[in-house]
């Protein structure tokens, strides 16, 4: 398995940021936000503001709308996005909270404090955090932020990186970072808030990265809540590193968790690195601890113990957020890769085990997350715990034992084994007590259990395990349990239910018809199917045990027709039908039926007259032979006013055909119901209609009744109605026989036999709306031809007769109402006979408006105005003339009604015609009589279209409502550029103004007019109009006024570029890098107008302003423009050494510059570009490269060099890179130059790298040069088989070339005796057999290899060989060595004879100095000599050695004569 593979935490990409159109200047802490692993929200605010929402479900999808804001955040769970964004020219914050679903604002709040941090806590809730306090601010209802607490002293000038709280929101934490101590600066300070929001209290900690979690200790059913913090400090020349564990509000009187502490441990080159982030895997209970540089923490929650550490990213991580399901973190860097670690669940628990040897920590991983790799470590554990009678701990281990591999027999039957002590719970049962309280037994623990409890009498426990589904059922346990087993029937029958309602009914009825009768209650059955609704089943088994009818059981027959009317009315319906009970209570179960329904049956169960009265009343449920049972029954119901009583009382004498009853009901009854009597009565078809006519005359239904009777053919009954009943309501009845087209013959006459009794005027507008007024034209002139001077008869003949006797009416008759004829007249088309009614009566209004309106005669209208010259005529011809666009015309006319109330309508019928000059006469008038902004508004426009700019002027110096504005605008609007600056000027619009001289071409007024409104869309209007104009000078001024606005400088510098005028948009930039308000925009934008048109002047500026510059823009701007040398020099300022080395190497004509690019290349992070590099200088700057690889030495791989340049034929080229770099020892370095040494025939050199470095192919080398030309090659060929400890190879090739120094040298060092005599006898065997021999050869032999040739084999080589002389040297060494040996160990043992005497003596010192007492005893006397001590020759008995001695074997005679003295 790989390093990666088998690593705890596994690593993925998820997504990148600029994969999905992120810039990555957006990528930053303010910009990017992440709440939850659901959302990531990034605001930016190029091209243009808006802020992107990506779904981690879909991130390839982003959702991107337009929105302004200083910080967004989505909240954790759902599509709910929160704003922020600071007010204009104030300190304070606008917080908003839309829901993007449901595209509506939720919520809204003015902050009057700045936010320099906020999140969301909770899905609830939001965290805001300003420069003083915290406060809570709630989404639901309409609550205000809550303040929750001060900030502490520790945070001031702190920027707020994280705020929390805990799962209960009882406790809260703020972390922020500030600059280091002044002793190691680049070290950053971490500072935390801790509060208490029931004890209202905080605490001031240092920490860089705080988290919350909940915690359960061993004998505390409550969770503990912690806290987690990283804290990293430098205190008296020393960094801390620590993580903590702790406890929060500890419960009392319960186990508390201990608090927990472990050190961080930072790599050296990780020093000044310290946390940004901490989260909290509650799936797993692991502590991750992110670093700003990417390193990753691992620690366990419960024991603090370090788990795991690598580094994560290559570039800083700024934000992290929770896997929640996944049980790790996401975690965003400046590169923008999102990244997601994760636990790695086949390799966590063997790497603890393995790697940290912490086998516990292994265990409890395994056990928590029911992970794989612990199955040898649960087991052995588990052994050992049963091995030490820890039957209570064994049982836990075995009933956590991830994936169950210890729920197994082999266990049961382990702890069926243990013996049981008296007094004690035996370890089988403590062991199914624990599986118990965890959760659900597999079978074969289930039927263990179960025997152990039958076998204990214990069948309670077997029914509460089986009613709470702890036991899994088999067969083997039901046949356990029927064995010698008096069963709960209630138990069983609460069993059967839960999975077999049928089969309980049939349980329950074997129960009943069991011997001694039900061992369960009938009504506690009942209710067991009733609890589960289970009606029908309930309803069959009381049926069933109910049968033989018994006083007994009243309650359970009440119960199941009750429960049965309540659910199933049509059930107890069929039930009481068969009359199978008589017991059950009568009034309760008539109530029931009355709310069910079922009329008929309360009716047979009731026996009061209320309860009587209530249901007879819905007769439409009840049969009607009921109503024939009783008259008397119904005439007390009478007494009633209930209208549904007398409803009924009527229908029920109809239908029996009492009709004189109801007759005499429907006339004197004021009770019931008229609309339903009537309906019901036209349903009936009485023969007689006569109660029909008292409803509907009663009640108002004559039209009705009409329809009624004459569809039906009773018209004597209409005749009787009208001559008898009621003659008043003729004119209905006349209106609906026309309706039903009655003959007329029968109205007219109908209309006779009333005559004088019948209302005329009902009468007429009956007609009249049926258009049948000639059916009264013979009655009417009867009426008058009698004398009438009814008014109503006068109205219907002079109008409503004969239209060519009207004219005749009107000059005959005067008792007619003037007004309302002439109205008449008019709807009958009669229009000159209403003129002339009109005139009669002096209504000159009306009159002209006939002329007008209806008889359209304007002329004569205007001649009738002459004529009687009033006001309201002159206005309503003026209207008309107005009407008919007679513009002119109805102005005078409304001057001479002196009318103002339709200026409105004047003005806009005016400007239609153009007729301004009419109009100003107009408004002046309408001046005189109302103050309206609209008519001085009018006016002003009027002079203005007229050219009358004095009056204008002396008008607005006037006092006067003119809505001065609108109206300047209007003029604009109209190109009435003159007076529009006449009302701006007076107003003071500056802006608007300045656009008015812009287009009356007066630019330097313009200018002038801008500076007086400085708002950036007049410069605008001003320098673009300038531009156009080729007014530079004058567009200067004004773009100096613009370009300093980041937001409108571009659009500037387009409109400048857009029209040809580069020189004067660059001359305008360069004038704005003098100015005080002078920003990165401008700078940015000359030097893209460089790059563009002034390419000379470009790197001047660059060096000048590089701290200046969007030096991404201005990137771009150069790539596009080809200018690679400014390119490059760009991407070294900014930090892109990669792109920089890239541009250098693709565009090496124009950007290559060697000192630079050696600066450059060192600095790039792809390490690839180092090759890129060096086939560059090959190609294109081959004396150049040993330069460039000298400052690549350290961070090349020197064999991929190497092999590049063994490909490309040039190795000699850099053998002085490759002498440089030798030091390291490579291989390929190594061969390359002994290569190079051998092709040079360089022996000194290759002599001098194979001493000093050996990582080559040794015996390659050698055979290579063994056979070569040179003695000096050969030799170190030989020299490379001696260090390689070839020595045979190496001696037989210096002997070869007579090269004996060198055959002695390696001999020598060999060690080996019998190279060095093999030697020794070649050198003998060449003065043997050569006439010149090596007898020195021999005797050098002799003294090189000294220590391997053993003396007597030189001595016998010498002697027999005649070469005693030159052996000679040898002997006297040997014998002077041999000598100082044996002097040496004498006086190493006098010396450890001289330190034991003296230590006895030391030791008798002490003795006697301790027993001062032993002088007042008499002297002791002389001990007796030791055996082999003392005699005679040297003190002690000591003996010389003799000769052979010391391991020598004693020397033979030779023959040899007797030496001298030497």
């Amino acid at each position: 398995m790989s390093t990666a593979g088998a690593a705890p935490i596994t690593m993925k990409e998820v997504l990148t940021l600029p994969s999905i159109g992120i810039s990555p200047q957006f990528i930053t802490f303010t910009n990017v936000t992440m709440e939850s692993d659901k959302y990531i929200c990034v605001r930016e605010t190029a091209p243009q503001n808006s802020v992107v929402i990506v779904d981690m479900n879909m991130p390839n999808q982003p959702l991107r709308r337009p929105i302004t804001a200083d910080s967004a955040l989505m909240n954790p769970n759902s599509r709910i996005l929160a704003l922020k964004a600071q007010l204009p020219g104030t300190t304070q914050d606008h917080l908003q909270i839309f829901n993007i679903e449901m595209k509506t604002k939720m919520k809204s709040y003015q902050m009057p404090e700045q936010i320099v941090f906020w999140k969301w806590i909770t899905p609830k809730m939001l965290g805001l955090v300003t420069q003083s306090s915290c406060y809570h601010w709630s989404i639901e209802g309409d609550s205000e932020p809550v303040k929750m607490f001060e900030r502490t002293a520790n945070l001031a000038s702190n920027q707020i990186i994280n705020y929390r709280c805990d799962p209960s929101e009882k406790w809260l934490v703020l972390i922020g970072i500030a600059p280091g101590s002044p002793e190691r600066q680049q070290l950053v300070k971490g500072n935390m808030q801790l509060f208490s929001v029931e004890q209202q209290r905080s605490q001031a900690l240092e920490a860089h990265a705080a988290a919350f979690a909940q915690f359960k200790v061993p004998g505390n059913e409550n969770p503990s809540t912690l806290i987690s913090f990283a804290t990293k400090t430098f205190n008296a020349g020393q960094i801390t590193s620590k993580l903590h564990v702790i406890e929060l509000g500890a419960q009392p009187g319960r186990p508390s968790f201990s608090k927990k502490q472990a050190d961080l441990f930072f790599p050296p080159d990780f020093a000044d690195d310290f946390p940004v982030a901490m989260q909290i895997s509650h799936k797993f209970n692991l502590i991750y601890v992110i670093t700003k540089l990417g390193l990753l923490f691992v620690y366990d929650l419960e024991t603090a113990a370090a788990v795991y550490r690598n580094r994560i990213s290559p570039d800083p991580i700024f934000l992290t957020s929770e896997a929640s399901t996944l049980g790790g973190f996401y975690a965003i860097n400046r590169r923008g890769q999102v990244l997601l670690a994760t636990v790695n669940e086949a390799t966590i628990v063997p790497f603890v085990s393995g790697q940290l040897n912490n086998l516990e920590l292994a265990v409890n991983l395994a056990k928590r997350g029911n992970l794989p790799g612990a199955e040898n470590l649960v087991v052995q554990r588990f052994q050992e715990l049963f091995a030490q009678t820890k039957y209570k701990e064994a049982a836990e281990l075995a009933a956590e034992s991830p994936q169950g591999i210890l729920r197994t027999p082999d266990t049961v039957a382990k702890f069926q084994s243990v013996p049981v002590q008296a007094g004690q719970t035996p370890p089988l049962l403590q062991y199914f007590g624990t599986l118990l309280t965890r959760g659900k037994l597999n079978a074969f623990e289930s039927l263990e259990l179960s025997r152990l409890v039958v076998n204990q009498n214990k069948k309670n426990l077997l029914e509460n395990w089986l009613a709470e589904d702890k036991l899994e059922c088999s067969e083997e346990l039901g046949d356990l349990v029927k064995v010698g087993y008096t069963p709960d029937y209630l138990f069983l029958l609460q069993t059967i239910l839960r999975t077999d309602p049928q089969g309980a009914v049939n349980f329950a009825l074997m129960m009943s018809q069991m011997e001694g009768g039900c061992p369960v209650d009938y009504n506690t059955i009942t209710d067991l199917f009733l609890q589960r609704n289970l009606i029908r089943e309930a309803t069959a088994f009381l049926l069933d045990v109910l049968k033989p009818n018994l006083p007994e059981h009243a309650f359970l027959q009440t119960k199941v027709l009750e429960i049965n009317l309540v659910t199933f009315p049509n059930v107890a319906d069929a039930i009481l039908a068969n009359g199978m009970f008589s017991h059950y209570d009568r009034p309760r179960i008539a109530q029931l039926c009355e709310k069910a329904g079922l009329y008929i049956r309360a009716l047979q169960h009731y026996a009061e007259l209320p309860d009587i009265k209530r249901v007879i009343v819905n007769t439409h449920a009840i049969e009607p032979q009921l109503f024939k049972c009783s008259t008397n029954s119904f005439l007390i119901l009478l007494s009633s006013e209930d209208p549904e009583i007398h409803f009924k009382y009527i229908e029920a004498a109809a239908k029996t055909g009492q009709i004189k009853e109801v007759e005499r009901v429907t006339r004197e009854s004021n009770f019931y119901d008229a609309e339903k009597t009537k309906n019901f009565l036209m349903e009936a078809k009485l023969p007689d209609a006569r109660p029909l006519i008292n409803v509907c005359d009663r009640f108002g239904f004559v039209g009705d009744l009409t329809h009624y009777l004459y569809t039906n053919n009773m018209l004597r009954y209409i005749e009787g109605y009208v001559q008898k009943v009621n003659p008043g309501n003729a004119p209905l009845v006349v209106g609906q026989l026309l309706d039903d087209e009655c003959p007329e013959d029968f109205i007219k006459g109908l209309i006779l036999s009333v005559r004088s009794l019948l209302p005329v005027e009902p009468l007429v507008d009956e007609c009249e709306k049926r258009n049948r007024l000639r059916l009264l034209t013979q009655f009417l002139e009867h009426l008058v031809s009698e004398g009438s001077q009814d008014v109503h008869v006068h109205n219907a003949l002079a109008i409503k007769a004969d239209p060519s006797r009207v004219m005749d009416y009107i000059n005959r008759l005067d008792n007619f109402d003037g007004p309302a004829v002439g109205e008449v007249a008019v709807e009958a088309q009669l229009y000159e006979e209403a003129f002339a009614i009109f005139k009669k009566f002096n209504l000159n209004v009306q009159a002209v408006n006939v002329l007008l309106d209806n008889i359209r005669s304007i002329d004569r209208a205007v001649e009738f105005a002459f004529r009687v010259e009033e006001d309201a005529v002159w206005s309503q011809v003026a209207k008309a003339q107005l009407r008919e666009g007679l513009v002119s015309d109805a102005i005078e006319s409304f001057i001479r009604a002196d009318d103002a109330t339709q200026f409105h309508e004047v003005i806009r019928a005016a400007e239609e015609a153009d007729v301004y000059h009419d109009l100003v006469k107009y408004l002046l008038m309408v001046r005189q009589k109302t103050k309206e902004p609209k008519v001085d508004s009018e006016l002003i426009f009027a002079y203005a279209k007229i050219d009358r700019l004095g009056e204008i002027e002396e008008f607005i110096l006037m006092p006067n409502v003119a809505n001065l504005q609108l109206v300047g605008d209007r003029l604009y609007d109209d190109a009435l550029y003159e007076a529009a600056k006449i009302i701006f000027a007076f107003i003071s619009n500056w802006a608007k103004l300045a656009c008015t001289l812009v287009k009356l071409k007066q630019f330097q007024g313009a200018v002038d007019a801008a500076r007086k409104a400085n708002s950036a869309k007049t410069w605008k209007e001003v320098c673009f109009a300038c531009v156009d104009a080729e007014e530079f000078r004058l567009a200067q001024m004004c773009g100096l006024n613009i370009i300093v606005q980041v937001d409108d400088l571009e659009e500037v510098s387009e409109y400048y570029q857009n029209r040809g005028y580069f020189n004067e948009l660059i001359s305008l930039m360069e004038s704005g890098l003098g100015l005080e308000r002078a920003h990165m925009g401008i700078f940015t934008e000359l030097g893209v107008l460089y790059a563009r048109y002034r390419y000379e002047k470009l790197m001047e500026h660059i060096k000048l302003f590089s701290t200046r510059l969007n030096i991404p823009k201005l990137i771009r701007a150069c790539d596009e423009q080809q200018h690679w040398k400014e390119l490059t020099y760009l991407y070294i300022q900014y930090d892109e050494f990669d792109n920089a080395a890239a541009t250098v190497m693709n565009h090496s004509p124009e950007a290559w510059d060697h000192m630079q690019f050696k600066d450059i290349v060192v600095k790039v992070a792809n390490v690839e570009l180092y090759y890129k590099a060096v086939h560059f200088y090959l190609q294109e700057h081959p004396d150049l490269i040993n330069d460039l690889l000298n400052v690549l030495a350290l961070r090349v791989d020197h064999t991929r060099v190497v092999d590049i340049m063994r490909k490309a034929g040039h190795l000699l080229l850099v053998k002085p890179y490759m002498v440089a770099v030798q030091s390291n020892n490579v291989s390929a370095v190594n061969e390359a130059l002994n290569q190079i040494y051998v092709e040079e025939e360089d022996y000194d050199r290759l002599r001098e790298s194979i001493d000093l470095h050996d990582n080559f192919d040794q015996i390659g080398l050698a055979q290579k040069i063994e056979k070569h030309e040179l003695l000096e090659m050969r030799r170190v060929a030989a020299y490379i088989y001696k260090k390689a400890g070839r020595w045979k190879q190496s001696i037989a090739l210096s002997k070869k070339d007579n090269l004996y120094k060198d055959a002695m040298e390696t001999a020598s060092q060999s060690g080996d005796r019998e190279l060095a005599e093999e030697l020794l006898v070649y050198f003998i065997e060449k003065v043997r057999f050569h006439s010149q021999g090596k007898k020195e050869c021999f005797a050098s032999c002799l003294f090189v290899c000294y220590d391997l040739i053993r003396p007597d084999v030189a001595l016998e080589l010498a002697w027999m060989n005649n070469m005693i002389d030159f052996a000679f040297p040898y002997l006297l060494q040997f014998v002077r060595e041999y000598t100082g040996k044996v002097d040496e160990l004498v006086k190493d043992k006098l010396e450890a004879q001289k330190e034991v005497k003296a230590k006895e003596q030391e030791e008798k010192d002490v003795i006697a100095q301790q027993n001062m007492y032993a002088q007042l005893l008499p002297l002791a006397l002389p001990a007796p000599p030791m055996p082999g001590m003392g005699g005679p020759g040297m003190p002690g008995g000591f003996m010389p050695p003799q000769m052979g001695g010391m391991g020598m074997p004693p020397m033979q005679q030779f023959g040899m004569p007797p030496m001298g003295n030497y």
